[in-house]
């Protein structure tokens, strides 16, 4: 590349527009300082003229050194404005400054010519080539100035054209190597300032880039859990009324594992994009983690509105979806609280939503929850329980009780159903519903459960070896298969037979993650333990459990005893599943028996196995075993 094709892409105005701005501002503080130098150049000229000219020579002259002088002011204060300046707007202004050297130039030599006059002209190409913005105004005012002196040389001896022409040529090629010096150093600057712009420009993309990355979940695109707590802490600040809900899917687990990852990601793109329907001005989304989700209510709708909306949004996320051939659904539950009436900050307002979603997924799974009052009161114990349980020594305040389970046919009892029950030195007594709950929450279930197993191992070995004991195992339990073959451990060191112990499960319990159980309870199984099915009935998926699930007894739910003796229905449906159970080799305990009137209407329907109060309310290890050791009527013993 020749060294004026650098000059032409440099210097001429056909350049990008960031890099002819770039020039521009560069170029602007220059021209300000040329143009007021060149002001009060001429203001002194001008009163050169006033006192050296006379007549109408003078008045021409003063007055052409003053309009040149009100132009530059002018032109400089255009220059120097905060306005964006373009270089092609700078190029004309420089090149009317450059007029006005030689329009003053011009119009002195005409009026009061003389040789010593002609050195003006080289020098005002110097000046030119100095000052001039672009190449292009640089080359056009240093012609003008040279072929002036040329017309004006024209007719002089050889030797003073000779010597002009060198004059002026030595000059501005001098002029235009030192000004090129001077303009590459500027425009390395410029491009050092432009490279630096684009990137402050790109790590400004990236930085915004790795907001929206930090701030937003890479899955769905939904603002991720540290977006959610920081909005969550922002709003509270603010202290404008506002509802937040958590939502959690049910079944999706189940669905994950069962068809893969891959499937069950496009399921959560599918219920984020369902999500975001709802989306407007006051309300908004986001993905807390998993199958959870999180939702913002900008508004002062009342528990009535929010309500409806919570159940809209189930509904819509419980439709069936279309994934690769593959039909799926999945449930949810959501569970809201309001600020600031339900919660003073950002964290409170999410533990009492979670809360309250904790609550519908136990009472009311698939509906929508608000925090109220109740499940204040609900909080504030469990967390007296929680604490309670956390500073507990489990190995002496934990106990069971067992509850006797009768063979009709045999006149003996089979079995006992291990109860936990909790003495608590802070609380007393605490139901094992409420403690049970909590632990499992909590993930201190699995220490409870493998304390008490090792004690009604220990009660089992003083039993008669056709006695069995029955142990309830949670979803928790469940879900973890090491600490389930842990228990099998325990039994095998205590030389027990599997045979002699039942492994209780419940519909909810295998609802959570349906695959892994199923597996889990069929290595149970293999290994000689026994399965048995607890509240059957309760459930809508009860029966189908039958077939998928290796069960060898099913505990048919006591809400069925209660009605038997006064409604047909129940009547019918208890006798279909004792039938059942005896089509299917399947054992079948009737729970809740508590009056004479349902033992006789129950051995009608040829009942196998009763449990309930009329033959004995749970009681002690001591009791139980003095049970079995001489068999008889029924106990009383409660605790």
């Amino acid at each position: 590349m020749s060294v004026l094709e650098k000059l032409r892409r440099k210097y001429l105005v056909r350049l990008p527009r960031e890099r002819q701005d770039a020039i521009a501002e560069a170029y602007r503080p220059i021209v300000g300082g040329f143009l007021l130098a060149a002001a009060l150049f001429y203001l002194l000229i001008a009163v050169s003229h006033v006192a050296m000219q006379e007549g109408w020579h003078r008045a021409i002259l003063v007055s052409t050194s003053l309009v040149a002088v009100i132009a530059y002011f002018a032109m400089r204060r255009r220059v120097l404005s905060h306005q964006r300046l373009s270089l092609a707007k700078l190029e004309i202004i420089g090149l009317g400054a450059n007029f006005l050297i030689y329009l003053n130039v011009l119009t002195h030599a005409l009026l009061q010519f003389n040789e010593g006059m002609l050195i003006y002209f080289p020098l005002m190409a110097m000046v030119y080539s100095m000052s001039g913005v672009t190449l292009r105004s640089t080359l056009l005012s240093v012609s003008a100035a040279l072929v002036s002196l040329y017309v004006f040389i024209q007719d002089m001896p050889a030797e003073i054209i000779s010597q002009y022409v060198f004059i002026s040529l030595a000059s501005t090629f001098a002029s235009l190597g030192i000004t090129s010096l001077l303009k590459k150093a500027i425009l390395r600057q410029i491009e050092a300032r432009l490279v630096a712009d684009e990137m402050a420009q790109k790590a400004q993309v990236l930085a915004e880039h790795a907001q929206t990355v930090a701030d937003h979940d890479s899955l769905t695109n939904l603002p991720n859990r540290r977006s959610i707590l920081q909005k969550l802490d922002r709003l509270t600040q603010e202290g404008q009324p506002f509802w937040f809900g958590v939502l959690d899917l049910d079944g999706f687990k189940s669905i994950n594992d069962s068809y893969g990852h891959i499937t069950g990601d496009a399921l959560l793109i599918k219920i984020a994009e369902r999500l975001n329907g709802f989306v407007d001005q006051t309300v908004s989304v986001g993905r807390l983690a998993g199958d959870e989700f999180a939702l913002f209510i900008q508004t002062s709708g009342d528990e009535t509105s929010v309500r409806e909306l919570g159940d809209h949004i189930l509904a819509r996320i419980s439709m069936p979806c279309e994934l690769n051939m593959l039909r799926l659904a999945v449930g949810g539950s959501v569970g809201f609280a309001h600020f600031p009436s339900m919660a003073a900050t950002g964290s409170q307002l999410y533990e009492h939503a979670d809360y309250a979603l904790y609550s519908a997924k136990e009472n009311a799974r698939g509906r929508t929850l608000v925090f109220n009052a109740r499940e204040q009161a609900e909080m504030t114990e469990t967390a007296k329980i929680e604490k309670a349980l956390r500073q507990a020594d489990f190995a002496s305040e934990m106990y069971l009780v067992f509850q006797p389970q009768r063979h009709v046919i045999e006149d003996r009892i089979c079995g006992f159903e291990a109860l936990a029950r909790w003495q608590s030195p802070v609380l007393g007594p605490v139901p094992p519903d409420k403690f049970i709950r909590v632990a499992e929450r909590t993930g201190l279930i699995q220490i409870i459960t493998a304390t008490l197993f090792r004690k009604s191992l220990v009660a089992l070995a003083q039993w008669p070896a056709e006695t069995s004991v029955s142990f309830n195992l949670s979803a928790r339990d469940l879900a973890d298969r090491n600490f389930i073959f842990s228990l099998v451990a325990e039994v095998y060191k205590a030389g027990l037979l599997p045979s002699r112990i039942e492994f209780e499960i419940t519909e909810t319990a295998v609802m959570a993650d349906f695959e892994a159980a199923r597996l889990l309870l069929a290595d149970l199984a293999a290994a000689g333990f026994k399965i048995a099915l607890d509240d059957f009935g309760s459930g809508y998926s009860s029966f189908q459990y039958l077939d998928m699930l290796p069960l060898n007894k099913i505990k048919i739910d006591k809400s069925f005893v209660r009605r038997l003796t006064d409604n047909a229905t129940s009547r019918e449906i208890v006798s279909s599943v004792i039938s059942l159970c005896h089509t299917l080799g399947l054992k079948c305990v009737l729970e809740g028996v508590e009056t004479q009137t349902e033992l006789d209407a129950l051995t009608t329907l040829k009942a196998e196995i009763i449990q309930g109060y009329f033959f004995g309310k749970p009681m002690p290890v001591e009791d139980a075993t003095a049970q079995v050791s001489r068999p008889g009527k029924h106990l009383a013993t409660a605790v």
